[in-house]
């Protein structure tokens, strides 16, 4: 009789641990799965060149009047991102990435009339750019201000509110930010330097994220970003008059 309780009781016990393990299994696959579910969620293909959506923006213009009397520079971008748009790549828009966002921000500088004469300046400067440099770059194009940007961030993030939900759970964010720097090349004079980051972003209705939705988000990011620059070069730089 003793023999046979001991029996049932390892068999009850044995059937317990199965039991366990079993449910831990079911888990960790449970985790698992929900895992690659957000990490194939996170996973976006370039849009075929003729989907692409286009970084090119009108800016707005202001009616007030100069702040700066004289001729400015705008030096092209320095990219130092420690990360592309996406996945490694910029391929995300009808136009290079680069040649996008010095075109906005010359023609943004030059429409909100901070100063009274702005040319866009076909020179890439190396990661170290030295007083003589930039007083020669002045005087063969007759500048009297210099603006030195580096890009910091262009990129995209796009993640999953809720992993099993269906529907309006699509987040998609565009991060992008300049460190820039006006210069009086001629004394070497600093007359306003800031970091400038915005981020813009919405919820998406659909399964898919498309061109689309994170092309009018970066548009967006950008114009709040450039618009925020030439607003704080008006009210915080020293102001120059010749």
């Amino acid at each position: 009789m003793l023999r046979t309780l001991r029996t049932v009781m390892r068999y009850a016990l044995c059937v317990s641990m199965v039991l366990a393990f079993s449910q831990l299994s079911l888990g960790v696959m449970g985790a698992d799965q929900a895992q690659a579910r957000k990490a194939k969620v996170k996973k976006i293909k370039a849009p075929k060149a003729k989907k692409r959506p286009s970084l090119s923006f009108r800016p707005d213009v202001s009616r007030q009047s100069p702040k700066y009397i004289g001729k400015l520079g705008v030096l092209q971008l320095r990219d130092r991102r420690g990360l592309t748009f996406y996945g490694g790549s910029d391929e995300f828009f009808r136009e290079p990435v680069l040649e996008a966002l010095n075109n906005s921000l010359y023609l943004n500088i030059k429409s909100s009339r901070v100063f009274s004469q702005v040319v866009s300046i076909d020179v890439k400067p190396g990661a170290r750019l030295s007083r003589e440099e930039l007083k020669k770059i002045a005087a063969q194009n007759g500048l009297d201000y210099v603006l030195l940007s580096d890009l910091t961030t262009f990129t995209m993030l796009r993640e999953k509110m809720v992993a099993k939900k269906k529907g309006i759970d699509f987040k998609v964010m565009v991060r992008f930010g300049l460190f820039s720097q006006l210069i009086e090349p001629n004394k070497g004079a600093i007359l306003w330097a800031e970091p400038v980051v915005r981020q813009m972003g919405q919820l998406n209705a659909k399964k898919k994220t498309k061109a689309s939705d994170y092309g009018n988000s970066a548009v967006q990011a950008v114009k709040a970003g450039l618009n925020d620059l030439s607003t704080s070069i008006r009210l915080i730089g020293l102001e120059v008059r010749r």
